[in-house]
């Protein structure tokens, strides 16, 4: 492997531990390695709007991949330098769809996030626990008409369903690729799917961002836990899984660190990093 020139790392279960929390040990790993020239990007399924203020406040951090690599972002300028979208009308399409299911779900456009309002309503039902209901009620505006807003949006950016059953979510996360091809389906936590253009994935968001910054792809190293995080950990010059990660996301990397409570990232930027 190439000497690392980029790190990119999912959010939650990854840099951050359960508590939400980037520890010291973690903080300091990332600290040295931007010291060195290395560029730190945070690459999460969330918009930059809704990324945790400890990490917004990171001054080495001047990129961010974001929305499931739907967007690759330059902090430093605030601007957007590439976008992969959903059509409007295969989202419209996949709105109908999601109104038949016993499922809530939002959309991303324009780096802002919307949802029916009885959705919005009643989403405490559907979380997966007290920080991600915080997440979805502060950043999706509910709205009365979707399909209104879908339509002046121009694209979208990503769109998320959530059910706390389990066994719907995996027949939904098996059935709708052969349903709707052009798409992604992957998700991040037990209880949500997560919709993509086909085009805006971690990996292929990560070639980008090396490529516009002139790093070779062999100079890459990704840190990941679940399924949205598997393009990044395959096309990354060492993909780096937590020792918490989901099986597919194992199955897809280089090497296996410590767990996110374990400081799993900074290990592996010791590891690969400070040779």
């Amino acid at each position: 492997m190439e000497d690392v020139r980029l790190v990119a790392f999912d959010l939650d279960d990854t840099l951050f531990n359960r508590k939400k929390e980037i520890t010291p040990a973690t903080f300091r790993a990332l600290e040295r390695a931007a010291s060195m020239g290395i560029e730190i990007v945070p690459a999460t399924g969330r918009f930059w709007g809704a990324v945790p203020d400890n990490l917004k406040a990171l001054e080495f951090v001047h990129y961010a991949i974001t929305l499931n690599g739907a967007e690759v972002f330059s902090v430093k300028d605030m601007k957007t330098l590439a976008e992969f979208l959903i059509p409007v009308e295969r989202a419209v399409t996949l709105c109908r769809v999601f109104d038949e299911l016993p499922v809530i779900y939002d959309f991303v456009a324009g780096g802002k996030g919307f949802m029916r309002r009885d959705n919005h309503d009643v989403l405490d039902k559907f979380m997966y626990g007290p920080w991600q209901a915080k997440i979805v009620r502060e950043m999706r505006a509910p709205v009365d008409d979707v399909y209104e807003v879908l339509r002046a949006s121009g694209g979208v950016q990503k769109m998320q369903i959530y059910t706390l059953d389990n066994e719907l979510r995996e027949n939904l996360l098996k059935s709708f690729p052969h349903v709707f091809p052009k798409l992604l389906f992957t998700s991040s936590v037990p209880n949500n799917i997560e919709i993509n253009d086909t085009n805006a994935n971690k990996g292929h968001a990560l070639k980008f961002l090396a490529e516009y910054l002139g790093v070779p792809m062999g100079s890459t190293l990704a840190f990941g836990d679940g399924l949205n995080d598997i393009q990044m950990l395959e096309m990354a010059g060492r993909g780096v899984a937590m020792a918490n990660a989901c099986r597919e996301a194992l199955n897809a990397s280089d090497y296996v660190t410590l767990d996110c409570d374990n400081d799993g990232v900074a290990e592996g930027i010791k590891r690969f990093c400070f040779r």
